[in-house]
């Protein structure tokens, strides 16, 4: 029954795009991934494969379980190929009017609870979000990557540019490997394709280590821009030895948030109720760099520290076209404090984990190998990301730009099932003489369909 569906209709189009995925598989096991991911949005959810294929992939294609199996567990798919095909999809979308914009990576990690005992890599974890008392729960633990890139957006007839954060993997974190080695893996995956990018990483406190950002500083086009522990180790830049004997200092005299020269008095800059003040520094986790140091303060009083290596005059960014108001609404008076603004865009990231969580069942896997579960997310990742990135892909999409990636998914759902309807009709119409296969199909389209119905 595949032959029924054309490359003008919604089916034939998505398997040409999910096939582009896996440019080093063969086309039969292309195919089969193609209608693995088809399957994903048709049902809007993957429990398992076996799910997939009884109440799908059976009825669309006459390749058996133990295919699908096989084309998912083939060693020319591998999780590292997908995530960055992936990566070279989201980066194919930017304008050429926005070559020049900076690429924004995100890296973080995210857990996923279990109740089974029996999966690898599974252990008792901490959850900082909980305060119920039940902070710690038998999980996973993935790290993960989003690629924010700019695209230009329509709004009330005038273009601006807008940073659609597209997620481009996980990798699990069983204890044996840490979470910074793996940061460093999915950066090794896609600076190769950034080369050419003014690149900028954005973490949390509890990333900005040494390990990383040295690994990331060693990338000539990546800068950094981080929260840190509000108790790391900061010092003036040093003073001028001229004249004097010895070897010249490192570091100068060592500063506290809570005292001059970043004391209440010294905040020069207002954004989302919180005074910020701003310095050059050095600290000891980015070496003999000389970084931006950000404190906010708070109206409790409590402070946060933020780093920067991005020179805010260097930043090849059109301002004035940005869609985010606190990115636009800056003069060049206060571009010293741009980069904290950016960092604001690293939210992008959790509001992926959010939405794969609760509409994308991630945690719904059921396999139990460390191989079986990251391909698993991986490829829900992938269906994920690609909702975002096809309204501005394909022209014929562009209507779902101002959509979320739900809303797109059920669309195409929708789509698919009123195209698998009308291939059964038309295949039971030219092979069967029995009434009873058409009022199945029409039963079919009735219960998908409300408006058929």
């Amino acid at each position: 029954m595949t032959s029924l569906y054309t490359e003008k209709s919604i089916i034939g189009r998505l398997l040409t795009i999910f096939s582009s995925l896996f440019p080093a598989a063969t086309r039969p096991t292309r195919h089969l991934l193609a209608w693995f991911f088809i399957a994903q949005l048709a049902l809007e959810s993957a429990p398992s494969v076996r799910c997939l294929f009884r109440q799908f992939l059976s009825k669309q294609t006459d390749a058996s379980l133990n295919s699908y199996y096989r084309a998912l567990g083939n060693g020319l798919v591998t999780d590292a190929s997908i995530r960055q095909a992936l990566a070279l999809r989201a980066l194919a979308i930017v304008p050429e009017a926005l070559r020049q914009e900076p690429i924004l990576l995100s890296v973080d990690d995210t857990t996923i609870a279990k109740w089974g005992k029996h999966f690898d890599g599974v252990g008792i974890l901490y959850d900082h979000a909980k305060h119920d008392g039940r902070s710690y729960f038998n999980g996973h633990a993935f790290v993960s990557l989003t690629m924010s890139i700019p695209v230009i957006h329509e709004n009330a007839g005038k273009p601006q540019i807008r940073h659609v954060a597209v997620p481009i993997g996980y990798v699990m974190s069983n204890g044996e490997t840490s979470k910074l080695t793996i940061a460093c893996q999915l950066l090794d995956e896609v600076m190769p394709i950034l080369e050419t990018r003014q690149v900028i990483l954005l973490f949390d406190s509890w990333y900005a280590k040494r390990e990383l950002l040295m690994h990331a500083l060693s990338y000539p086009n990546l800068n950094v821009i981080c929260n840190a522990r509000r108790d790391t180790a900061i010092f003036e830049l040093p003073t001028s030895t001229a004249g004097r004997r010895g070897r010249p200092p490192k570091y100068g005299r060592r500063l506290k948030l809570d005292e001059s020269p970043v004391a209440p008095e010294n905040y020069s800059f207002k954004m989302d109720g919180y005074l910020v003040a701003h310095r050059l520094v050095k600290t000891r986790i980015f070496g003999d760099r000389t970084v931006h140091a950000y404190v906010t303060l708070s109206k409790s009083g409590s402070r946060r520290l933020f780093f920067s290596t991005v020179d805010p005059m260097a930043l090849h960014m059109s301002i004035a076209w940005q869609e985010s108001k606190a990115l636009r609404d800056t003069s060049s008076r206060l571009m010293t404090f741009y980069p904290l603004k950016l960092y604001k865009l690293r939210w992008g990231i959790e509001t992926n984990y959010y939405e794969q969580k609760m509409f994308w069942e991630l945690g719904s896997y059921k396999v139990r190998t460390k191989t079986s579960i990251e391909h698993m997310l991986n490829l829900t990742n992938a269906a994920h990301a690609l909702m975002k990135i096809l309204p501005y892909e394909d022209k014929r999409l562009q209507a779902y730009r101002d959509k979320s990636s739900q809303e797109f998914r059920r669309e195409l759902s929708q789509q698919i099932q009123k195209e698998v309807f009308f291939a059964t009709l038309v295949s039971k119409a030219q092979s069967s003489i029995n009434s009873s296969a058409l009022l199945k199909a029409l039963q079919a389209l009735a219960w998908g369909d409300e408006t058929a119905a």
